[in-house]
């Protein structure tokens, strides 16, 4: 039951950190549109999935640190995985910025598209990035 409270009241959390974060990309589109400004709801647009994929992954690993062994860094999920989504992430609001970088031809032109892409490039990102860190092989054999 106390395993259950904790996950249901991180849904809990997460769903309002979600809602609080379309009311507040309701606002900076709305003041982008005013200031006829491109760069923030993009950035807005590639950064609050990172956030949430982050959240989603925060409470195991927060398990996961309450002992006191030796941690490392997963290199391979991180470059496999973690890399090409952060690409897709950052070609999101990097051609808005004084950067000179050409657009990809894999991106779709199409707004939706880059926004579902954007998103899901996100989350992944995010949930890779807390995934990435493990206990090393020597911590494992020990807890065994």
């Amino acid at each position: 039951m106390k395993r259950f409270l904790y996950y249901f009241i991180w849904t809990l959390v997460i769903g309002y950190i979600v809602y609080l974060g379309t009311l507040w990309h309701g606002q900076i589109i709305e003041t982008a549109r005013a200031n006829f400004e491109l760069l923030r709801p993009q950035l807005f647009l590639a950064l609050f999935p990172v956030a949430i994929g982050l959240l989603l992954r925060l409470p195991k690993f927060l398990l996961e640190r309450t002992g006191q062994m030796k941690r490392g860094f997963d290199w391979l999920k991180f470059l496999a995985v973690g890399l090409p989504s952060l690409y897709v992430v950052v070609m999101t609001f990097l051609p808005f910025t004084s950067v000179a970088v050409p657009i990809p031809a894999f991106i779709p032109a199409s707004g939706n598209t880059i926004s579902t892409m954007t998103t899901v490039a996100g989350v992944v990102f995010g949930y890779v990035l807390l995934d990435s860190f493990h206990k090393t092989e020597e911590a494992a054999s020990k807890e065994v």
